[in-house]
């Protein structure tokens, strides 16, 4: 029987904006409160800064981390970085990469506004032995370009990486559901956890004002942090059991500038 566990992908806001009462000071207990309540197995960070992390590797006790690869133009630079509960997962392998036309290399491409990057490890569920590859990032917030370029090169490198196994990628994808981005996701065989969990629309990001936010297009989604597993049919298949947009606010206080996401999954060999 496989084993449930929980993932959650959360973008936290860098902690060097000056976002006055939700500065990350007036914000961190509250941020690293919701993570607790819900306890997640496996948690896909962005815009993870010095900040951010002295406070999550101090209060997410049982936890270690990966940062992986270092995005945004200057310092401090942010990371996509990766936390598991070590008593429920076993780092197997681990490594990152540059969104560009030289992922190698910190640099950037196809017209984006600011480097970005993936960082990816490759987990044993401790529990009956089922491996998968989890992928963390954040797309560019300007190029439509260097989001479906970025997209292409992680499915290349995941080609390699994987290795035939079940995948997860969790992001913020600075884009919505139906984007060309979306598509190329789920032509490559990705699923989005929170359809397949029976979810309609809903936002991920609000500006610090929480259910008060409106988008300037009226009837549009601003659903940009995904959950989205994919199967490998001799190796493991996902199953969602329930995907929520994670709410937890003592208004004007919110523990991001994005509501984090998260999913209860199984993985079956």
């Amino acid at each position: 029987m496989p084993e449930t566990f929980k993932l959650m992908t959360f973008n936290v806001r860098s902690s060097q904006h000056r976002d006055g009462e939700n500065a990350w000071q007036n914000r961190a207990a509250l941020n690293v409160a919701t993570i607790q309540r819900y306890s997640p197995d496996l948690v896909g960070f962005q815009e993870h800064q010095i900040g951010n992390r002295r406070v999550h590797d101090a209060e997410l006790r049982g936890y270690e981390r990966i940062s992986g690869p270092r995005y945004e133009n200057r310092e401090p630079h942010a990371h996509n970085a990766i936390y598991w509960r070590t008593d429920r997962l076993e780092l197997v392998e681990r490594g990152g990469f540059w969104l560009s036309e030289t992922p190698g290399e910190y640099s950037r491409s196809w017209d984006a506004r600011h480097v970005r990057s993936a960082n990816w490890a490759r987990f044993r569920v401790l529990s009956g032995g089922a491996e998968f590859v989890h992928l963390n990032t954040h797309l560019d917030h300007i190029s439509g370009r260097a989001r479906q370029q970025g997209a292409r090169l992680i499915l290349q490198w995941l080609e390699e990486l994987a290795e035939d196994l079940p995948v997860v990628l969790t992001g913020d994808f600075n884009c919505d559901p139906g984007s060309t981005t979306y598509g190329i996701f789920a032509d490559a065989g990705f699923t989005d956890a929170h359809i397949a969990a029976g979810n309609g629309q809903a936002n991920t990001f609000h500006r610090f004002r929480g259910e008060d936010f409106s988008p300037k297009k009226r009837g549009r989604e601003v659903r940009i942090d995904w959950i989205l597993p994919r199967d490998a049919p001799e190796k493991g298949r996902w199953t969602v059991h329930s995907c929520d947009v994670v709410r937890d606010a003592e208004p004007p206080v919110y523990p991001s500038d994005h509501y984090p996401v998260l999913a209860s999954l199984s993985l079956e060999t």
